[in-house]
């Protein structure tokens, strides 16, 4: 069905705007729909209950957007991630990645609060960070770092209050263990420090040292000059390790006063340290911020002591105390009276009464308790301590069933509840004033927190000024926005801090603008209701400010009173203007009115749905004849029927005194009998009384288990009431046997029917018989569920019709039984197909039957089917089921008929919101069931916000005023008529003005449609007219935030302002949507932080924040970039550049994921053959496998097992436990048997096989029958599947021998009654996928380990990852036993469409692609295979677009060129056909030929012109002037770079002086720059016969000696393989003193001639360089040691007698021992990723305080670690050893680096060149000579190069150029693989690989000078490639 037209007042969108296309949509009850929805709108789907909404927005839209775009993380990562199934539709085009925001909440941890949710607490701890004060725990006064001028300022005033005394300023000196006091006042002596004014001991035991306090400087600070005092301070505070003492003495030299000064965080005055504060500090996720003891969950697992005196009216005597009433506790119940009597502790006063210190007696025990081991014999020990004696004993079973009975959870005893460590609750931000805006003083019910641990009274924490984290944590959110609204910080505080603010402030506007203003920060979101979570997370999505998103939003409106509806229009409408679309299912009008356009599916609900029955703009809906559009117009509104009068004779429930959360003391009255509606707008306390008080307390005086009640004072009238029964809305049991006949208790009356019937009578069935949820009835196929479950690994299961009995879920012979009523036979299969109505019918006269299905029509599900399973119902569905089964039970308990006439009484029934999920025409019906339930006699309290039915009740508890501190007081109570008569009623209102426009509505039924239109509807929905503003001009009255989103939506553009991670300036950018946009500039300026770092974290990080804990937690997103805002960034997918290849298992088809789906297609549809007999396998019988071991095993001494577990993980107690209770004494685990009695705990991350020992005996026919037995009972357990292991004599050897655990060596033998071999007899396993694994033991072939190739050494424990592995250098020999196809015998003997899936997977991508596009399939192969087939076409298709279709599916890793593997990444990417995302791609053209980098600039375009943004960090020049915005950073790298020198097109570039990068494109480099080396017939060279390696075809090439040579040719040619493969790899052995051979055979070629003059062969190849912290360049590059070595030189080292390994950061004493000399600390936590924090010891200059006082030249170690090296070259100009590398470092270009910058924070282009520095510097190009015999001659090197312009920017290249031509300068050789045209351009002889890539490739094209080449154009890619470059330079050199 197509859609409506759109509506003429539907505002157009701009023509650019995409559609979601759906086409052919069939989920569920979906009748083929087709339609076209427009993005960047808000549109509502409406209908009523079971139409198909959720089909359609969830089961298919949101399915489809989230499935894509989980799609573009790892296969890895995938599985953790709930991806959604695929749905059943043709094809989706044009979907963005899409969020539901649902009422679910996810995450179940405590740890998860409203602040989390909301990420207030990540704002909030920065706040805390950055702009706390920290008071001391001590003397409260505020703690701060000193610095020289804090300390002058502060000696000024206490020098003048203290009268201007002789001042002395001292610093601390340590004696060291290893020298006496004398040589350290020697040392002092020699630097000018002579006065020593006091020595003391500090510390105590061992950690006791001595300590000098030595003279600064003395002075009277009147008299003294700025400058001296200053110097004094600087200096003692350098030499005391940041503390310095100041004493004030008087004439006598007496001390009189002593000051101390620390320029750390610390109090002088108490000498306590403080850490610096950090964000994760505020964080109680944080491993830096959680309480220890309870790991920032705020609770740990106690005692309850309610659990212990539930009764609080028995007395002590009576049995107060419940455990102590047992007979194994009757003794503490005895002492307990005993000693009470003796502390006068009354015995028969009720618990209640007991005073506090009565019960504190009781509880904790005697105050003077002595303790001891047996205090307790003559002592009152209390109950805590009788429950702390009971967990030491808790290692027996029947004490932990004890202590569970009263256990748990209580505020933990460390941190109080507040989470966090204590240090962090000291911290506060804000003034007292401030504070006491919020947080009186006379506030009763918040007070200020004080921490446990801190020394403070309460005068003193009133005193103080601000609140602590925890103070917010508790304050309604109403409240903490107040106070955020007030905090103003004077000073300096940066802009960053009040952007901070500001996004605080909205955060908060927004919680309460949906009205949530009441809730709490710290309230656990697994305690909110669906409601509450769906507005907390509809602000989270506001927050996060995503833009081309899908959302997806399930009545939002649910939880709100008519009143809030506005609000979250408002929020919905600011989500739309921000560029996303919404697509919201809902029922309620506002919403509906609110909407651009309503889609309205019907007509009605079921199979009657499924269709679109109008699509258009809500006026239009209003005159369209649709059920909606009649109650939406007033044609039709939900009839309120004749009230029932309440009197004063009315009997009454009364709950007095209820004042839980925020219920002011409140006494509320509910008349019996009547439909009482509790209401009020969301927050006023309804669900507190209902659900936390009323219920439990009910509950309880019936006598039933439940959670304590909420403070109240009683309840009166409660024996009114029989029974009590909740109505929530917890979804109802999901498994695929529920149906609404069985849940409503109507089947069992079904089933005893056929039972009588006349055959079933005959044949012995009973009602049992006719279950299909257990007996024999059921199809023994399908298990009675009616349909296959085909599970699919990584795709949506499959569900099939049960294929033998076709859906019918009965045995053919049940169904032989029917019963004829009414002229028509039925069997029970018939009866599961009728609906209700019909079944009504059909079974008239059946009171059991009439009684459980009438319910069903009365809440308006008479179109179900009886049998129709309960997770195909929607939710509204799902709720009127649950009702209806309610009422069933009502009806059926006789109640209503008999004991409700005789005794008056009924049961109260409480439902909270039962109209969730309805449409106005169920909520009509629903009024209906209401009143039967009346009629019989039973009360109702409804907590509803539904205008109809609070029209409807006859009694209204109003609660109000406001939401939150401002609720809980009872506004009205009384009909309807007296809530609207009450002037200060919110439901009061919207009653009125409900009634009015109902009213008006029904009163003029002959209105034209357009009056209609015009009357009071402008009432229901208060359409925000600022937020639905048209944007084509601004009217005056528009706020300023909805100004700025206009122009935002406008600019459509990613905006990232003051980026400051790594060594970004507070950049600002913007990148265009829906374009290629290019970022370069020079290596390590900062392209990849901007790119990755910064806009890939947080585009992925703000979208997995939509997915559950537990995903985020294995796909760890990305901290928080340092930003301050980002607006308008889609989701964002990385494609990175990974140098690795793969291991030796990966493949073609592994890393495209290609292999996956064949797996899955051959487990599923292949068929097993038996390897040796090459015939299908079948089933084998019974009577077969009997046979098959009495004839084979005769005589033997057998033992039977059944399997139960295969190759699964787990320690498996329970299945031991299992065992032992049906009389097994062991298992056989691998092998081994172990007693099941003694079970131990298992290797729970190791594969176990367990195996049942079922019988064992003699196989001979005497036996036969306990064979047969055997043989049932094992197949029984295996499902099928049985074993025999023979002889069991060694069993019986080995256990003789007393082992506990005897694993003999048996033999054994699998037998299958499913599958077995019809000629050998030879049983096989059931299919698995890990059967085609090449990484699992299920599947490899057990000779190679699934390489396929034959490798010594290799074995199971390795991965093949290993470098080891990969170093690709010899020619490998194929594996003999599998011939190189990787899987064992039994896995390639399973066929499908005649192949092994080895030989589908040695095709080639074009061919296999051929194979899938023209593969028919159809029955159940096409609904297993369709989703498989669908993914492996659209990969195979993406690898022929990158230009990789001659690749073989099974082509191994290790032998693929860096630019295949990286287009296979690419196109692995690219498969996933997302719209609207923001790809970003890091140097895509790496290892890439010219010509291939147009292909894949190719497929970046398609992806782009499907509405994708493009970002991409890229140095190639053809990239460059393809994009459409290009930003350069810069103007240097490192520390220098960081700032955006120019952005817009390649000419705005070219034509800004200060691009470094436009200057190269404007006036390239000319080439040669020096005149190229020539090459002649007589130029020595080293030549290579025959190479053969890999795709190398007999190739003989020559490298002349003395030259610059380039290997170049398309990706895949060869070029690797030729250079580094066979002439790098075979001179290697041969030259150096690492030599292994001399002699020896060549590998890979035939032999290599001219390489006799060679002295040594060095290689810079891609591998990337170590990445752990500590590795830097100083040490990478090796003159570290000579450094360290320098300062073991210096005076003070060696007076301290220091070597150099005192100055090593990777061992030793020198380095911090907090962080390991690493920097920085690496802190884990478990369920969250590890986080990485610099050392707060040595702040990190990896050294600790002691070291770095050591100074060589003016500078510490840790200084010279962060010099730069253009520095560090003036500085070790005299050190030859250091200064060669350093210079070598700087003429490449980073002498921007620091020595000690670690290696992870390298730039890839850094990395590189780094590591050509490392080799270069083996072999310094100005050294002199090398000793050959007599003589000195310079050393004659080969280099060989691995593309080492990689991640170098033009200017870049230009040096590297100008190094490499030093290198041959020199008289060395040097041969380089690159692609990059300006080396090409720059060589002295190519070598061009190809023709084209893989077996198309491996030949030497041609091979000359670059001018050569160029003439073979024809032939030759690079020489035309090479010819249009040098064209298009001189063209430019001419025009510039």
């Amino acid at each position: 069905m197509s859609s409506a037209s759109p509506a003429p007042d539907v505002p157009l969108a701009l023509p650019a705007e995409p559609e979601i296309r759906v086409v052919g949509a069939r989920q569920n009850n979906l009748k083929n729909l087709s339609l076209s929805i427009p993005t960047n709108e808000l549109v509502v789907v409406t209908g009523v209950s079971g139409s198909g909404k959720s089909s359609l927005v969830f089961d298919t839209l949101y399915a489809e957007g989230q499935r894509r775009y989980v799609e573009t993380f790892s296969p890895y990562a995938r599985q953790f991630l709930d991806r959604m199934d695929k749905p059943q539709v043709d094809r989706i085009e044009g979907i963005p990645p899409a969020i539901a925001i649902d009422q679910t909440n996810p995450v179940r941890t405590s740890r998860s609060t409203v602040g989390t949710m909301t990420e207030l607490n990540d704002h909030l701890k920065l706040l805390f960070a950055r702009a706390g004060r920290l008071f001391c725990r001590q003397c409260a006064r505020p703690v701060q770092k000193d610095t020289p001028e804090s300390i002058y300022a502060s000696l000024a005033r206490r020098a003048a209050e203290a009268g201007d005394p002789r001042l002395i300023v001292t610093f601390p000196v340590q004696v060291p263990a290893n020298y006496t006091e004398e040589e350290i006042r020697g040392f002092l002596e020699r630097q000018g420090y002579t006065r020593v004014h006091a020595q003391r001991k500090a510390g105590s035991g061992k950690n006791a040292v001595q300590v000098l306090d030595v003279v600064q400087d003395r002075f009277r600070f009147g008299n003294a000059e700025r400058a001296r005092v200053m110097e004094a301070l600087d200096a003692a505070l350098r030499l005391g390790a940041g503390r310095v003492d100041v004493r004030a003495v008087d004439a006598e030299g007496n001390e009189t006063a002593h000051w101390k000064y620390s320029d750390e965080l610390h109090c002088a005055e108490c000498d306590i340290a403080y850490a610096s504060p950090t964000p994760s500090a505020f964080s109680f996720n944080s491993p830096l911020g959680a309480c220890e003891t309870c790991r920032g969950f705020g609770r740990v697992i106690g005692i309850d002591y309610g659990l212990i005196i539930p009764d609080e009216n028995k007395t002590l005597r009576g049995g107060a105390i419940k455990p102590w009433q047992t007979a194994s506790y009757k003794e503490c119940q005895d002492e307990l009276v005993k000693y009470a009597t003796r502390a006068g502790i009354p015995l028969d006063v009720p618990w209640r009464k007991l005073t506090p210190a009565q019960r504190d007696w009781v509880l904790n025990g005697t105050p003077d308790w002595k303790g001891g081991s047996d205090a307790w014999k003559y002592q009152w020990y209390g109950v805590k301590r009788f429950f702390d004696w009971l967990e030491t004993k808790a290692y027996k079973m029947h004490i932990r069933v004890l202590l569970s009975k009263y256990r748990a959870y209580t505020p933990c005893p460390d941190c109080n509840g507040a989470r966090l460590k204590p240090d962090s609750l000291l911290w506060r931000v804000g003034t007292k004033a401030e504070a006491d805006l919020i947080l009186p003083e006379s506030d009763d019910r918040y007070v200020r927190f004080r921490p446990l641990h801190v020394a403070w009274d309460q005068a003193t924490l009133d005193a103080l000024p601000g609140l602590s984290i925890h103070d917010l944590m508790l304050l309604p959110i109403e409240r903490v926005r107040v106070f955020c609204d007030a905090l103003r910080f004077e000073g300096v505080m940066d802009a960053a801090t009040e952007l901070l603010l500001q996004e605080v402030r909205a955060r908060l506007k927004f919680l309460c603008d949906v009205g949530l203003g009441y809730l709490t920060l710290d309230r656990q979101s697994r305690t909110l209701s669906g409601g509450e979570v769906q507005r907390i997370n509809l602000t989270t999505a506001l927050g996060t400010s995503l833009v081309n998103t899908l959302f997806v939003l399930d009545e939002p409106s649910i939880g709100l009173h008519p009143r809030d509806m506005n609000r979250i229009v408002e929020v919905m409408h600011r989500l739309r203007d921000a560029g996303n679309s919404l697509v919201v299912v809902e029922h309620d009008p506002q919403v509906m009115l609110a909407a651009d356009r309503i889609i309205d599916i019907g007509p009605g609900p079921g199979e009657r749905g499924g269709q679109i029955v109008f699509n258009g703009s809500p006026a239009q809906l209003r005159q369209a004849r649709t059920l909606t559009g009649d109650y939406l117009s007033g044609r039709r509104h939900v009839a309120a029927p004749r009230p029932m009068p309440v009197t004063p004779g009315t009997p009454r429930l009364i709950v007095e005194g209820a004042r839980e959360h925020n219920l002011k003391n409140i006494t509320v009255e509910f008349p019996l009998g009547r439909l009482v509606c509790v209401t009020g707008v969301s927050g006023s306390g309804k669900s507190t009384l209902v659900q936390d008080v009323l219920y439990p307390a009910l509950l309880k005086l019936k006598g039933k288990p439940t959670e304590a009640a909420g403070a109240h004072d009683r309840i009166l009238g409660d024996d009114w009431i029989v029974d009590v029964v909740m109505v929530d809305q917890s979804p109802i049991g999901k498994t695929a046997r529920s149906n609404p006949a069985s849940y409503v208790g109507a089947f069992d009356g079904v089933r005893k029917l056929f039972a009588q019937a006349r055959l079933s009578k005959e044949r012995g069935y009973t009602a049992g018989m006719f279950s299909f949820n257990a007996g024999d009835g059921r199809c023994p196929t399908c298990g009675g569920t009616g349909f296959e479950h085909v599970e699919m690994q990584f795709l949506s299961d499959v569900y099939l019709r049960c294929p033998d009995c076709d859906g019918t879920r009965f045995r053919p012979e049940i169904r032989e039984v029917t019963i004829e009523r009414k002229g028509r036979s039925a069997s029970i299969s018939d009866v599961l197909e009728m609906t209700v109505t019909e079944a009504l019918d059909f079974f008239e006269g059946e009171r059991d039957i009439q009684l459980g299905l009438s319910p069903l029509a009365d809440v308006g599900l008479e179109y179900v089917r009886l049998g129709q399973p309960v997770p195909t119902l929607s939710g509204g569905e799902a709720q009127r089921l649950k009702l209806a089964g309610h009422l069933a039970e009502a009806a059926r308990s006789g109640i209503a008929a008999i004991g409700a006439k005789l005794s008056k009484k009924g049961s109260l029934f409480l439902f909270d919101e039962p109209t969730t999920g309805l449409h106005f025409d169920d909520i009509s019906r629903l009024m209906g069931a209401f009143r039967k339930l009346l009629a019989a006699g039973h009360t109702l309290i409804v907590i509803e916000h539904n205008l109809d039915v609070i029209r409807a009740s006859d009694w209204l508890i109003d609660l109000g005023p406001e939401g939150g501190d401002a609720g809980g007081e009872v506004i009205v109570a009384g009909t309807p008529q007296d809530v609207m008569r009450h002037p200060a009623s919110h439901t009061g209102r919207a009653l009125r003005e409900y009634e009015a426009q109902i009213g008006q509505a029904a009163d003029a039924p002959a209105q034209a449609p357009e009056e209609a239109q015009l009357g009071a509807p402008t009432v229901v929905a208060e359409r925000i007219e600022p937020y639905g503003a048209d944007g084509s001009h601004e009217p005056a009255g528009m706020p300023l935030q909805n100004v700025l989103a206009q122009r935002r939506r406008t600019s459509r553009a990613i905006e990232i302002k003051n980026a400051r991670e790594h060594n970004l300036k507070n950049v600002d950018v913007e990148i265009p949507r829906g374009a290629f946009t290019v970022i370069t500039g020079v290596s390590g300026s900062g392209k990849s932080t901007l790119a990755f770092d910064i806009l890939f974290n947080e585009g992925q990080r703000r979208y997995l924040e939509s997915l559950n804990a537990y995903a985020r937690s294995i796909v760890q997103p990305a901290g928080k970039p340092d930003v301050d805002a980002i607006f308008g960034i889609p989701p964002t997918v990385a494609i990175e550049q990974r140098t690795s290849r793969g291991g030796r298992k990966s493949t073609v088809a592994t890393m495209t994921e290609t292999h996956h789906f064949m797996r899955l297609l051959y487990m599923k549809l292949g068929t097993q053959y038996c390897p040796d007999c090459e015939v299908p396998v079948e089933p084998q019988t019974f009577d077969l496998i009997v046979g098959r071991v009495m004839r084979e095993l005769k005589g033997q001494h057998v033992g039977v097992l059944a399997p139960l577990v295969k190759a699964r993980k787990g320690y498996y107690t329970d299945l031991a436990k299992w065992a032992a209770n049906k009389g097994y004494t062991h298992l056989r685990v691998d092998g081994a048997f172990i007693p099941t009695a003694k079970w131990p705990r298992l290797d729970r991350f190791k594969e176990h096989d367990i195996e049942l020992p079922v019988a064992d005996f003699i196989v001979d026919p005497a036996n036969e029958a306990q064979l047969r037995a055997a043989v049932h009972e094992a197949l029984e357990h295996g499902h099928g599947v049985m074993s025999v292991v023979w002889p069991l004599e060694k069993l019986r050897a080995a256990m003789a021998s007393g082992d506990a655990a005897p694993a003999p060596d048996l033999e054994q033998r699998v037998f299958s009654v499913k599958r077995a071999c019809p000629s050998c007899g030879q049983s096989f396993p059931e299919p698995d996928p890990r059967m085609f694994s090449y990484n699992s033991k299920h599947g490899w072939c057990p000779a190679c380990f699934g390489t396929g190739v034959k490798l010594p050494g290799f074995d199971a424990e390795q991965t093949g990852e290993e470098a080891a592995w990969n170093m690709g250098d010899e020619e490998v020999q194929p594996c003999p036993a599998c011939h190189g196809q990787r899987l064992n015998r039994q896995s390639l003997a399973v066929r499908w469409r005649g192949r092994s899936i080895a030989q589908l997977a040695s095709l080639a991508v074009r061919d296999a692609a051929k194979f899938f596009r023209e593969l028919e399939t159809e029955g159940r192969e096409a609904e297993i295979a369709r989703d498989i087939l669908a993914e492996l076409r659209s990969r195979l298709a993406f690898l022929e677009e990158v230009g990789l279709g001659y690749l073989a599916l099974d082509r191994a890793a290790p032998t693929l060129s860096g630019g295949e593997a990286q287009r296979i990444r690419l196109a692995a990417q690219l498969g996933s056909n997302l719209q609207g995302v923001c790809y970003v791609l890091d140097e895509p053209t790496i290892g890439l030929h010219p010509r291939d980098n147009r292909i894949l600039l190719n497929a970046l375009a398609k992806l782009e012109g499907k509405g994708n943004t493009l970002v991409v960090v890229e140095h190639d020049e053809d990239t460059i002037r393809r994009a459409e915005h290009v930003i350069d950073m810069g103007p240097g790298a490192g520390v220098r770079g960081g700032t955006v020198v120019a952005q817009g097109r390649v000419q705005d570039i070219m034509a800004n002086p200060a691009s470094l990068t436009g200057r190269y494109l404007a006036r390239p480099l000319q080439h040669p720059l020096q005149a190229r080396r020539p090459v002649t017939a007589e130029t020595p060279r080293i030549t290579v016969r025959g190479a053969r390696l890999h795709n190398l075809r007999e190739v003989d090439a020559s490298f002349p000696i003395g030259r610059l040579t380039v290997v170049t040719g398309v990706s895949g040619s060869g070029k690797s393989t030729l250079a580094r493969d066979v002439l790098l790899d075979n001179l290697q052995r041969r030259i150096g003193k690492d030599a292994a051979e001399k002699g020896g055979a060549w590998t890979g070629c035939a032999g290599i001639e001219g390489w006799e003059t060679l002295d040594r062969v060095l290689e810079v190849d891609q591998t990337p360089i170590g990445k752990t912290p500590r590795s830097c360049p100083a040490t990478y590059v090796g003159f570290w040691d000579a450094i360290r070595r320098q300062f073991a030189d210096t005076m003070e080292a060696r007076m301290r007698g220091w070597t150099a390994a005192r100055f090593s950061f990777n061992t030793g004493e020198g380095r911090c021992p907090v962080c390991e000399g690493q920097g920085m600390r690496t802190i884990e936590m478990n369920f969250l990723p590890d986080v990485k924090v610099p050392c707060d010891a040595c702040d990190g200059q990896r050294f600790n305080r002691e070291t770095l006082s050591v100074h060589l030249r003016g500078k510490s170690v840790g200084e010279v670690l962060a010099m730069e090296i253009d520095e560090a070259v003036e500085y070790f100009a005299a050190h030859p050893s250091i200064l060669n590398p350093l210079q070598l470092l700087q003429s490449v270009g980073l002498g921007y680096l620091t020595l000690g910058q670690p290696s992870p924070t390298l730039s890839g282009g850094e990395a590189q060149r780094i590591k050509l520095v490392t080799e270069l510097a083996k072999a310094r190009l100005d050294e002199g000579t090398m000793r050959t015999g007599r003589a000195y001659k310079t050393p004659h090197t080969l280099y060989v190069l691995d593309e080492p312009t990689v991640g170098l920017s033009m200017a870049d290249v230009e040096k590297l150029i100008r190094v490499l031509h030093r290198l041959v300068d020199a008289g060395n050789t040097v041969v380089v693989i690159e692609h990059n045209l300006d080396v090409i351009a720059e060589a002295d002889w190519l070598l061009d690989m190809g023709p084209e890539g893989g077996n198309e490739g491996g030949q030497l094209v041609v091979q000359g000078s670059p001018e050569q080449v160029m003439r073979e154009r024809a032939r030759s890619h690079t020489g035309r490639v090479l010819a249009e470059f040098m064209a298009s330079q001189v063209e430019m050199s001419k025009a510039s």
